[in-house]
């Protein structure tokens, strides 16, 4: 982040929103998949979504302008919109209900393990080479990942013949508009201050927008994602603990290079080698986390995997004034062990309790509030640090102030998932003994 600040003359915060627009407009993307994925085949969404990433990567590579670099960001979003998803119907489609955890779980251990890797491989190709190859590397591989698609995927449109589709474009552009009024809105807070007029005449102008869409979303016989779902208890609570998952675990691995760069004096690629350990050990569990909700349900590795998260989230916060290296990775390793139990089995679990035919609406509306999550996630976290230096003070004492805050944050969130999961198992108990 230094680096392009320093390279394009632009701020730190700035260059934030390559990140944050990059997920504000995946999660729009993801938004329209339930109505894409029932309008084209899987392998012409899939070829589309492989070339917009390599040539999204090559603008990137060759970007002369901060502007020209958000430009190929925003095209490489288009394409993780598309594919993601894609990815999860691909398994709701072809693996037997009996296997779907399993599959789930290898499945998000890719989707969880790219943004704890990132720093690891962003840090090594910057201090080694220069951050250009970042997107140079993975060029070779698109290019055998597109060909392998377009030999093995082949599966039909997912539509009943005869059934009328159409598109809420009205719905999608207000619903976008709600997204990026929320982003929007704590990134004045880090820009002006969490008291000032801007952050809340912003925030009050977001709230207005989301009621008024639910009010239209009410009216309209169109639809962009079937939010009546969430009308069932269980799919809120699991929808709730998957955003609480996505926004700790995108949201801290942005936070923790930070920590060790300033804090404890690391090169990027240190810091970046720091975060590896964890994220490794999550990707490796995360297939085995889903047989296990395979065989004994849901509950066992998703209270598994939210006490880990919640463990993790209060020790950063008590040890943050003697925080250490190592301490910084064992922790860490706790923290992705929780995303690794959970991330996977909740949507498994949410998709359990929908009919088939509505599993594309609940893989559309939790990837996408999976992306929304890291972008408030980055946007809000990294908005606790900006407005300490409206303080003035050393970027040390303001990072180690500010991670205290966001570590109060990450555990307050944490609880919340917690109790998700608690009240979710109570409900089904509840429903199980009244049923008999």
């Amino acid at each position: 982040m230094n680096t392009l600040s320093n390279q394009f003359s632009v701020s730190v915060g700035t260059v934030q929103w390559i990140t944050t627009a990059y997920l504000l407009l995946v999660t729009i993307m993801m938004a329209a998949m339930a109505f894409i994925m029932r309008r084209f085949k899987f392998r012409s969404i899939f070829i589309f979504s492989a070339a917009a990433f390599i040539v999204g990567s090559i603008v990137c590579a060759i970007a002369d302008t901060f502007w020209i670099l958000l430009i190929g960001r925003m095209i490489q979003a288009i394409a993780t919109g598309l594919a993601t998803p894609l990815m999860f119907q691909i398994i709701n489609v072809k693996i037997p209900s009996q296997h779907v955890g399993t599959y789930n779980g290898v499945a998000s251990m890719l989707t969880s393990l790219s943004p704890a890797l990132g720093p690891t491989y962003g840090g090594i190709l910057n201090t080694l080479m220069n951050w250009r190859w970042i997107f140079w590397v993975v060029l070779p591989l698109s290019v055998i990942v597109l060909v392998m698609g377009m030999i093995n995927i082949d599966i039909p449109v997912q539509h009943k013949p005869g059934e009328k589709l159409s598109f809420d474009s009205i719905g999608m552009v207000w619903l976008s508009l709600v997204l990026i009024g929320f982003v929007w809105t704590f990134n004045e807070a880090g820009l002006a201050g969490w008291t000032s007029a801007a952050f809340w005449i912003s925030l009050v102008v977001s709230v207005l927008l989301l009621a008024s869409y639910a009010w239209y979303n009410s009216k309209s016989a169109k639809e962009v994602i079937d939010f009546s779902l969430l009308k069932k208890k269980s799919v809120f609570l699991h929808l709730i603990n998957y955003f609480v998952l996505a926004f700790v675990n995108i949201g801290i691995s942005w936070l923790l290079p930070m920590v060790a760069e300033v804090n404890l004096h690391q090169t990027s690629m240190v810091a970046g080698l720091l975060v590896l350990p964890g994220a490794l050990i999550g990707a490796i569990i995360s297939p085995s986390t889903g047989a296990i909700m395979d065989k004994k349900g849901a509950f066992l590795p998703l209270m598994v995997g939210n006490i880990c998260l919640l463990a993790s989230a209060v020790l950063f916060f008590f040890l943050n004034n003697v925080m250490t290296s190592m301490i910084l990775l064992a922790l860490f390793v706790v923290l992705r062990i929780g995303v690794a139990f959970s991330f996977g089995n909740v949507m498994g679990a949410a998709s359990q309790q929908v009919i088939p035919e509505k599993r594309g609406d609940i893989n559309s509306l939790f990837n996408m509030m999976q992306q929304y999550a890291g972008a408030m996630g980055t946007v809000i976290l990294a908005s606790v640090i900006s407005a300490l230096e409206l303080h003035g003070g050393s970027t040390f004492s303001q990072v180690r102030q500010g991670s205290k805050i966001d570590y109060i944050i990450l555990s307050v969130l944490a609880i919340v998932a917690l109790i998700t999961v608690i009240i979710n198992k109570s409900t089904r108990r509840h429903a199980t003994q009244t049923k008999e």
